[in-house]
């Protein structure tokens, strides 16, 4: 113990998470939503490019355990996207509750992640719903009515991501960005479905109202659920200069 960690402890902690991470007994309402093809072809960063049906999915969820510290809540929202022909999502926003979960997945991962002050599900009756606050914007808001358990399989395609860390010379990045890819695999628990509504609150630090809601394809909401997040692996290097404008995502803009 103690702020310099010994190899047979840095072993041991890779023994431990040799499978993933783990978020177990999880609670979400989640929303696939139909949005402009234009928006998602401009926002998703080269080499990734739109998908034939080009969709979002949105989740709001709290991980009531995990396998590499305290509980959290999460809200996401994913483009779908293919690289050379691979179908998968892109994760444009990701607010957590508590900062392991930031750093962990930012510097591991690089998804992008920022600390909200509230993220919270709650039901009652047939009605789901989720939230998620962030600098006193509520830039989530997702509501499901529930019509009955869900059957059916469901999808379950890998994330994208962009790992970058701008420059200490205050210019670009240290390295070039990387592609990642990042699988996993999900048990769903008790899924419901149903048809809901999802809103994107304005604001200049997430300004998710930019992707159009068109239509919501289906709402649903689960709990026990149990998602193990696989080791990822590196596809490509990025251009710096053309990843740029793509990285703000990550920050809060200044101006």
């Amino acid at each position: 113990m103690g702020l310099v960690r010994s190899h047979e402890e840095f072993n041991k902690l890779k023994r431990h998470l040799a499978e993933g991470f783990l978020l177990g007994d999880v609670t979400m309402v989640m929303a696939m939503f139909r949005t402009d093809p234009a928006v998602i072809k401009r926002l998703l960063p080269p080499p990734l490019e739109p998908t034939p049906s080009p969709t979002c999915n949105a989740y709001i969820a709290e991980f009531h355990h995990t396998n590499f510290g305290p509980p959290y809540n999460e809200a996401a929202l994913f483009l779908s996207a293919q690289y050379k022909g691979e179908l998968g999502s892109y994760c444009i926003s990701m607010p957590v509750t508590k900062d392991h979960a930031m750093w962990g997945g930012r510097e591991r991962y690089g998804f992008p992640k920022k600390i909200a002050e509230t993220i919270q599900v709650k039901r009652q009756g047939n009605t789901a719903t989720g939230i998620c606050i962030r600098r006193g914007h509520t830039i989530y808001k997702l509501n499901g009515e529930l019509i009955g358990p869900f059957t059916k399989e469901l999808p379950n395609t890998p994330n994208f991501l962009i790992k970058a860390f701008p420059s200490a010379t205050l210019v670009d990045f240290d390295t070039p960005p990387l592609l990642i890819q990042q699988p996993n695999e999900i048990d769903w628990g008790n899924p419901e479905i149903g048809q809901g509504t999802l809103e994107f609150g304005h604001s200049t630090l997430d300004p998710l109202h930019e992707i159009p809601v068109k239509e919501v394809l289906l709402a649903g909401y689960t709990t026990g659920m149990q998602i193990l997040m696989k080791p990822g692996k590196i596809l490509a290097q990025l251009d710096p200069k053309q990843y740029l404008p793509y990285s703000v995502n990550k920050d809060d803009w200044p101006l």
